[in-house]
């Protein structure tokens, strides 16, 4: 199982995310960016595919993963990623899902998860209610000494592409209510949602 090569406000989750998916034999890792993900989760006895759409990402995924048999890695938005219905155990949305139609990717994620598989997201929105509002100044103190702590490398830094164009928590509710019902769905420390479904 892979090591962390770097920490920040995404991969603070990458271990909480591994517990979720830890009997998952076949993951799908949308928008895998550098593939940091992906090489956390491998074990050898699983299957793993990210994807996403900016080739430079890919190629560094690539080079950065060669020997490992089981991740592979395609250049392709999650809109036109082609596989059999329910070919997943697992499918992966780490901050990727504001990227995109997210209603969409919903719905083709469902077609493409086996029965008993599981969506997993961490997610940014917006505050959108008083609850929101004081969640985020609770934590601001402590992300920024975790930031500092862990000499935090942010996506950027990275040169994994960005998009601060984020749904109101309100929304994000919603569309959990109307198309994953019986998510759970909470804050969570480090700037992010943190949003778990099982296809029954």
């Amino acid at each position: 199982m892979g090591s962390l090569p770097y920490w920040n406000h995404n991969a603070a989750y990458y271990a909480w995310v591994r517990s979720e998916v830890a009997t998952c034999s076949s993951i799908l890792d949308v928008g895998c960016g550098n593939g940091a993900l992906a090489r956390y989760l491998s074990t050898g006895g699983n299957r793993i595919v990210g994807i996403d759409p900016a080739q430079g990402c890919i190629e560094r995924a690539r080079a950065l993963s060669s020997g490992d048999v089981r991740v592979v890695f395609e250049c392709v938005p999650f809109s036109s990623y082609q596989a059999p219905p329910e070919s997943f155990d697992a499918i992966l949305f780490v901050a990727s899902l504001h990227h995109m139609d997210a209603a969409e990717a919903l719905g083709k994620a469902k077609s493409l998860l086996a029965s008993g598989g599981k969506i997993v997201i961490v997610g940014l929105a917006s505050p959108s209610s008083l609850l929101d509002w004081a969640v985020e100044a609770l934590r601001a103190i402590p992300c920024r000494i975790s930031s500092a702590i862990h000499r935090e490398n942010s996506s950027e830094k990275l040169e994994i592409p960005t998009s601060y164009k984020f749904p109101a928590m309100s929304d994000v509710r919603a569309l959990a209510g109307r198309m994953l019902p019986g998510a759970r769905l909470r804050h969570g420390l480090h700037y992010r949602y943190l949003l778990t479904w099982t296809k029954r």
